[in-house]
């Protein structure tokens, strides 16, 4: 069943996404924390972001990126909006999982 939307709705939904979008896009990714946080944006897959990292043979310590490191970094302390609203999400995401354990 399809939601029914009001162009008032509508408009305020395209103003959301485009403000996420210049976020995505403007983000400087000048750390391995940063770097994590864009990819992330950009895939919103966990696995996919350590499978790029590793292809691109991004290291921790010498070690290569691993899925905690990945998890910590989005689930850790948000600094900026990029990361407060992808945080804010992957823990919705997450939520229901965490009943099963």
């Amino acid at each position: 069943m399809v939601k029914l939307i009001t162009v008032e709705r509508a408009k305020k939904e395209v103003q959301r996404l485009q403000h996420f979008i210049d976020l995505a896009e403007s983000y400087e990714s000048d750390t391995l924390n940063k770097w994590t946080i864009k990819e992330y944006a950009y895939t919103n897959s966990i696995k996919k972001v350590v499978e790029k990292a590793n292809t691109e043979s991004l290291t921790v310590k010498g070690e290569p990126l691993s899925r905690e490191y990945a998890v910590a970094v989005i689930n850790g302390k948000a600094n900026d909006e990029l990361h407060r609203i992808l945080r804010r999400g992957y823990r919705l995401k997450i939520k229901p999982n965490k009943r099963k354990y």
